[in-house]
């Protein structure tokens, strides 16, 4: 005999409904188990070591940057430093090539500059290099949560930013990628923001950017995965960086290192993706709190960053 029979037609739209809602829960936990435990537990992200000699990381002279160059030199790829301190990248590509006895060069270039001399000068440095990664990890933000019409017309903030985070990036896999598409291998991996997918008021500029970089970065690894590139969106929580402002890591600030071993796993499993399960979790919980009511945690977000613009504050008066 049927389930359903003697059921009126209210339960019955009330079984559908629920038979839905478990599908969906269920769907989303198996997924979620596979991104986040099964693929990389099984190694079945991408191999670096087959892409390609030679590594190119912007801003890689401190921080999530630096990690991705040490972590891509420990897989035996020959490394590229592009950041606009020619000490620290010294600095940097000497301890890099020492430790992991790979080849490194390094680019001096500043991606707040105006005109096509940076990008031409960086093109140059890189021809005849056979690249197989790119991580276009050059960003820039707020020196502090602000207002946005707080922020001076004559004040370079707002273009400087865009010129980092927009315009590095799309350059960046200009001058790249026809050497991947014409290997057909290759990966690219831009470093996004969780502000591209929560509320980031007083964020405003940096978080639009961000959201740009992951829009760009799900369009570009449709049009160019019959390539054989593979673009990855890695969007982190806090990491403990200068950027950060947070020198101690903890779970939910994990450092540069940990933070970038967890990324790489998820290379080729993921296309947009926080890089790191409690950052993963956190999003999902904000997320769940917006579907139930927006407005309220547009609120809580809002006075978190009055906060932290209120404590920085503080110390520029005491300074």
């Amino acid at each position: 005999m049927s389930v359903l029979t003697g059921t009126t037609p209210m339960e019955k739209v009330g079984l559908v409904f629920i038979s839905l809602i478990v599908l969906k829960i269920t769907r989303f936990v198996l997924g979620f188990a596979y991104q986040h435990l099964l693929a990389p537990s099984l190694n079945m992200n991408v191999n670096f070591k087959k892409t390609g000699k030679w590594a190119v990381i912007t801003g890689a002279t401190d921080g999530v940057g630096k990690a991705y160059a040490e972590q891509l030199a420990g897989k035996g790829l020959n490394i590229v430093l592009v950041s606009r301190t020619k000490s620290k990248l010294e600095t940097t590509a000497k301890a890099i090539g020492d430790k992991y006895g790979v080849e490194t060069k390094i680019i001096e270039a500043d991606f707040t500059d105006d005109g096509p001399e940076v990008y031409a000068h960086i093109s140059k440095e890189l021809y005849g290099l056979e690249t197989g990664v790119l991580i276009n990890n050059v960003g820039l933000s707020y020196p502090h949560p602000e207002y946005f019409l707080n922020i001076e017309t004559s004040d370079p903030m707002f273009d400087n930013i865009v010129k980092c985070n927009i315009t590095s990036t799309l350059n960046m896999c200009r001058i790249v990628m026809p050497g991947m598409a014409e290997r057909r291998r290759g990966v690219v991996i831009n470093i996004s923001s969780t502000v591209a997918q929560i509320p980031c008021p007083l964020l405003t500029v940096y978080g639009a950017t961000k959201k740009f970089v992951e829009k760009f970065s799900e369009e570009l690894a449709t049009e160019y995965k019959s390539f054989g590139i593979t673009v990855q969106c890695v969007e982190p929580g806090y990491v403990a960086t200068k950027m950060s402002k947070i020198s101690k890591p903890s779970l939910m600030v994990p450092s540069p290192e940990k933070f970038v071993k967890s990324a790489l796993q998820t290379t080729g499993i993921e296309g947009v993706t926080t890089g790191y399960l409690p950052h993963t979790i956190m999003v999902k919980f904000i997320h769940f709190g917006n579907g139930i009511c927006q407005p309220f945690m547009n609120n809580i977000v809002m006075k978190n960053m009055l906060s932290i613009r209120t404590r920085a504050l503080r110390k520029k008066t005491v300074k």
